[in-house]
């Protein structure tokens, strides 16, 4: 259990937990005010600050995180807690819909993702924290399939990947690699993705563009915070 009463939690991440959902009405995205995060900061009463952004990967962040501390060092009663992946492990679909047969790389190898989660580690192990890591809840691929593919060649796209489930497979791997890295140093893992993962009707748990959480699945990853904390 965590004493989370007047503590300090910074959040590092992406649009997951920066609270972004995409308004089906006029297709923008916008930012959910009741998010897991704000929800979970009210009943907890704990002081967060959201360094989540939009599109962040792990690489930017980990300057920004090095920056950060540099400028304004941190207590080591906060507590940090880190998630990345959605779009370090995403590709420029527009280049694959055009030349199918050529090799694409994502947006950060595997490779590079781990070394960039174990330096965010590392940075923060130094001044005294030991990070929280959280994993990736899980995509729609049918929906994400679709959604990447508006305006572009899909059958191309679709040679390329081979099958659309390939889409959750990929991302999985950067998952495992969450996983892998929270064990290799001692970190605490909140599992949001067991939740997403046996709940019913899954599909109803995202925004259209398969890949945001949308105010449903946003309670999932409450739920699984406070059980987290509780």
């Amino acid at each position: 259990m965590l004493e989370l009463s007047n503590r300090n939690i910074t959040i590092w991440g992406d649009s997951i937990l920066k609270g972004v959902v995409l308004d089906e009405q006029d297709g923008r995205y916008k930012v959910l005010k009741n998010s897991s995060v704000n929800n979970f900061a009210e009943i907890t009463g704990c002081s967060l600050k959201n360094n989540a952004y939009f599109g962040m990967t792990s690489t930017k962040a980990l300057n920004k995180i090095a920056n950060s501390i540099d400028k304004q060092p941190i207590d080591n009663k906060d507590i940090v807690i880190l998630e990345f992946g959605g779009n370090d492990c995403d590709f420029n679909w527009t280049e694959i819909s055009n030349s199918p047969e050529d090799e694409h790389l994502p947006r950060t190898t595997i490779a590079a993702f781990k070394n960039s989660l174990q330096n965010m580690i590392t940075l923060f192990k130094e001044k005294g924290v030991n990070p929280i890591l959280m994993n990736l809840p899980p995509l729609e691929p049918e929906k994400y399939f679709n959604w990447l593919s508006r305006g572009l060649n899909k059958d191309n796209i679709l040679r390329w990947l081979g099958d659309v489930a390939k889409i959750y497979r990929w991302q999985e791997a950067y998952n495992t690699a969450v996983e892998w890295a929270a064990l290799q140093n001692g970190c605490r893992l909140i599992n949001v993705r067991e939740s997403f993962l046996i709940s019913k009707n899954y599909s109803s748990h995202f925004c259209a563009d398969g890949i945001h959480p949308n105010e449903k699945g946003h309670n999932k990853i409450l739920d699984s915070l406070l059980n987290f904390a509780f």
